[in-house]
C-alpha cells in the first residue's frame, strides 16, 4: 500500500513535468510531451484502473491551478484519455494492436468534441484556431533562434524554413495529429513492455510478426493516385490520409527489420544503432516504408530456401 502511494505521487509528478516540459524546456521538452501518458499509464497497469483515475485527477486539479482551460483540455484530449484508455484494454487481455487502434479513434473522437464544442461557443473557424496555434509555434521557435546568436540573413532564411513547414501542418494537420496520436500510444506500449517484468503481461502477435490489413494498400493506392486529381478539396483530403497510412507502413517495414535482426546474433549495440539510423538518417526512413509497402507482395520474413 505504501508502495502504491508512493509511485502513485512519483507518477503525477512524472505526468506534470512531462506534459509541462513541453512549453519551457525547448527540444528536449518536446521529447519529454510524448511520454506523458506513460506513468499514469504504468501505474493502471501495475495497480489497476482505480489507481490510474487517482492518479490522473490529481493531476487535472494540480494542473487546473497552473493552466488555462483550453491547456487543460488539451491535456485531457491529447494525454489523459490514452493514459487511461490503453492500459484498461490491455488488462482485458485485448491485443495490443486493437487495444493501440481504439484508443487513437477513442482520442481522435474526443478531440474532434471538444474542438468542434469550442468552435460553438467561440465562432472561430477550425482553420483561424490551426492559423493561431501555428503562428505561436513560429514566434515560440523565432525567440530560441534569436536567442542562439544568429545574424541577420540566418534568422530570416530560419523564419522562411519555419513557414514552410508551418504551410504544410496546415495543410496535413488533421493527419499528422492522427499520426502523432498513435506514434504516443506505440511508445507508450513500447516502454509499458519494457517495464512489465513480472507484474503484468501484454496480448497480442510479437512485433516482427505484424501485419497490416490487406485491404489497406488498395486504400494507400487510391489515396495516392487521388493526389493527381486537379481539385484541391481532394487532394487536401489525400495528403491528410497518406499522413496517417505512411507512418503505418513505416511501422511495417519496421516489423521487417525487427524480424531481420531477431534471425541475427548482432551485439545488443548494434541493433540499437541500427534503429537509430532507421529513424534518423535519410533516406532509411523512406526506404523501410517502401519495405512496408511491398512487404504485402514480396513478403520479406518468409525463410528462403538456400540453394
Amino acid at each position: 500500500m505504501v508502495q502504491q502511494a508512493a509511485l502513485t505521487i512519483i507518477g503525477v509528478a512524472g505526468t506534470l513535468l512531462c506534459f509541462l516540459g513541453g512549453s519551457s524546456l525547448g527540444p528536449m521538452g518536446a521529447m519529454l510531451n510524448v511520454l506523458t501518458p506513460l506513468p499514469i499509464s504504468y501505474l493502471c497497469m501495475r495497480f489497476g484502473l482505480r489507481t490510474g483515475v487517482t492518479a490522473t485527477s490529481l493531476t487535472v486539479l494540480a494542473l487546473s491551478f497552473m493552466l488555462p482551460l483550453p491547456t487543460l483540455l488539451t491535456y485531457a484530449a491529447l494525454f489523459g484519455c490514452s493514459a487511461l484508455l490503453l492500459p484498461t484494454m490491455l488488462l482485458r487481455r485485448f491485443s495490443w494492436e486493437r487495444a493501440v487502434a481504439l484508443t487513437v479513434c477513442c482520442v481522435v473522437a474526443l478531440a474532434l468534441v471538444l474542438v468542434g464544442s469550442y468552435v460553438v461557443v467561440s465562432g472561430q473557424a477550425p482553420a483561424t484556431l490551426i492559423d493561431h496555434y501555428l503562428q505561436n509555434e513560429i514566434d515560440t521557435a523565432m525567440q530560441v533562434y534569436q536567442g542562439a546568436d544568429l545574424d541577420q540573413q540566418q534568422l530570416q532564411q530560419m523564419e522562411e524554413v519555419a513557414r514552410q513547414v508551418a504551410d504544410f501542418i496546415r495543410d496535413t494537420f488533421v493527419g499528422l495529429y492522427i499520426a502523432g496520436v498513435l506514434a504516443v500510444q506505440l511508445l507508450t506500449l513500447l516502454l509499458l513492455q519494457r517495464l512489465r517484468k513480472d507484474h503484468y503481461q501484454i496480448e497480442g502477435v510479437p512485433f516482427p510478426a505484424l501485419r497490416l490489413p490487406a485491404v489497406l494498400i488498395w486504400v494507400l493506392i487510391l489515396v495516392g493516385f487521388s493526389l493527381l486529381i486537379p481539385q484541391e478539396s481532394i487532394q487536401l483530403v489525400a495528403r491528410n490520409g497518406l499522413a496517417v497510412l505512411l507512418p503505418l507502413y513505416f511501422m511495417q517495414g519496421l516489423a521487417v527489420v525487427a524480424d531481420f535482426l531477431q534471425k541475427r546474433a548482432y551485439p545488443a549495440a548494434l541493433k540499437g544503432m541500427i534503429y537509430v539510423m532507421v529513424f534518423l538518417f535519410n533516406p532509411l526512413p523512406l526506404i523501410v516504408t517502401g519495405v512496408g509497402v511491398f512487404d504485402l507482395w514480396v513478403d520479406f520474413r518468409r525463410p528462403r530456401q538456400k540453394k
